[in-house]
């Protein structure tokens, strides 16, 4: 059973105290999930050490921009598939992150819907397969 009640609140501060390594944590856990419960689309999203080599080394940050970007529209396309509303897409995080950080707190909307969205769609997975329960 994935979990459904994950919170900003909690992921923020555990990623301050422990220096950043929950936040590495987080993002392994969110592209394991959306691998899992978007199994159908085809795609697959690395995590953890391969997100932040290919962040921090590779492409100077750019990439976090297109893995979010593409994890918030793979996750708004299984609630559409499944009759729901997405709470943010693809084209949203990047407007709340981008254009919302000029009023400061735009990338921190951007990430509270991203992870309600992501309970969203384990809530889906979970729906779907009760024997994992």
């Amino acid at each position: 059973m994935l979990t459904t009640t994950r919170g900003f609140w909690k992921i923020f501060f555990l990623s301050i105290i422990t220096l950043g390594f929950y936040g590495l944590y987080y993002i392994y856990r969110l592209a394991k999930d959306v691998n899992l419960t978007c199994a159908e689309d085809g795609k697959n999203d690395v995590g953890g050490l391969g997100f932040f080599i290919l962040m921090s080394i590779i492409s100077f940050g750019y990439y976090a921009f297109y893995w979010n970007y593409r994890v918030c529209d793979r996750m708004a396309e299984l609630i559409i598939k499944n009759g729901g509303q997405p709470r943010i897409t693809g084209g949203g995080w990047l407007l709340w992150t981008i254009l919302g950080s000029f009023i400061l707190i735009g990338p921190l909307v951007a990430q509270v819907k991203q992870i309600h969205q992501w309970n969203d769609v384990n809530k889906i997975y979970n729906d779907k397969h009760p024997e994992l329960a």
